[in-house]
């Protein structure tokens, strides 16, 4: 089995947040991540400048005390500067606001490695590009900070131009606090490999197992609410997926029923997940590892048929019956 390494504050600490010591630091967006990482780096004692568009991000940055600037004046004021707007606009971004304010010896940090993987950001010689990826939604990055709980993170070093990029990755890291729970080495390839694996293969699977139990369910004559309630609605499975991350896969058993034990090990010991397998190699290697759903994503129409995709959603049998379950339950 392939280890990776990992950093995590202690006795051995990761991160001396004097690596960025004379250095502006800048952050760029304030959206979930935005607002998260940049408190933290505050009360880590590194205040950095906000830059986002006129929007009502900006409001929220104004009204938590950063006065955010324009993105391009930012990224001429800034050393470092974290990138934390969406994956879809960083490319034009990127060359039309921030790639003109780097200079020799800035570091870009990003949060995806998507992007950079993918051939799809253009960033100028002599600036370091790093990765320090949290592995939790804004909120939580905030919350575990503050609780001193921590995060997973993933963190790597891209490209090296000044030799102290490793420096600057883990001063971040630790300033955001992705050092407490933990810091993977990782790279681009495998962090943007392994959120759209799951993106793509796992949860296109659990939506298209619940779509299809309740065809099955209903057509069996048992009612919606009794089957949406069993299925989802209840939020059981996030009790579950919660205990998961905490007991382990195996280890959360201990706390449903023997006969639900029993059933679910012995359905999962006759599983034939052969399919499933040939399935998931293919999006690996076929769609993601190749570039090809990168390619498709770039595409000036991807957002249309996205927004297309959604609707068709939206209006499915199970979106429907779930409006009126959730209406009738008064969610």
């Amino acid at each position: 089995m392939a280890h990776a390494e990992i950093r995590r504050e202690g006795p051995e600490s990761i991160g001396d947040l004097q690596a960025l010591a004379g250095r502006t630091v800048g952050v760029l967006g304030y959206g979930n991540q935005g607002a998260a990482q940049a408190a933290n780096l505050r009360d880590s004692g590194v205040t950095p400048v906000v830059g986002n568009r006129v929007d009502e991000y900006a409001t929220a940055a104004d009204e938590a005390g950063f006065a955010p600037r324009p993105i391009a004046e930012v990224a001429r004021a800034a050393d470092v500067l974290l990138l934390l707007v969406p994956d879809e606009v960083q490319p034009d971004l990127v060359r039309d606001e921030i790639a003109p304010g780097l200079r020799a010896g800035d570091t870009l940090v990003l949060a995806s490695g998507y992007n950079w993987h993918f051939g799809l950001l253009e960033v100028p010689d002599g600036v370091d590009v790093v990765m320090v990826a949290p592995r939790m939604i804004g909120a939580a990055v905030r919350d575990r900070y503050v609780s001193r709980v921590g995060f997973p993170c993933l963190v790597s070093v891209e490209r090296d131009a000044t030799g102290h990029a490793w420096d600057t990755t883990t001063a971040i890291a630790r300033g955001i606090g992705g050092a407490l729970g933990g810091a993977v080495v990782s790279s681009a390839r495998e962090e943007a490999a392994l959120d759209l694996f799951s993106e793509q293969a796992v949860w296109p699977l659990v939506l298209g197992m619940l779509r299809t139990a309740h065809a099955v369910l209903t057509e069996a004559g048992f009612s919606e609410e009794a089957v949406l309630s069993e299925l989802y609605l209840s939020g059981e499975p996030s009790e579950v997926f919660d205990h998961i991350a905490r007991d382990g896969l195996f280890g959360q058993l201990g706390l449903h029923s023997r006969t639900s034990q029993y059933g679910q090990l012995r359905a999962l010991a006759a599983a034939d997940v052969t399919a499933t397998y040939e399935r998931f190699s293919s999006v690996l290697h076929d769609d993601i590892l190749s570039g090809a759903f990168a390619r498709e994503w770039s595409r000036p129409e991807a957002g249309e048929q996205l927004d297309e995709l959604r609707r068709e959603a939206e209006t499915s049998t199970l979106a429907r019956a779930e409006a009126e379950v959730r209406s009738r339950l008064q969610h």
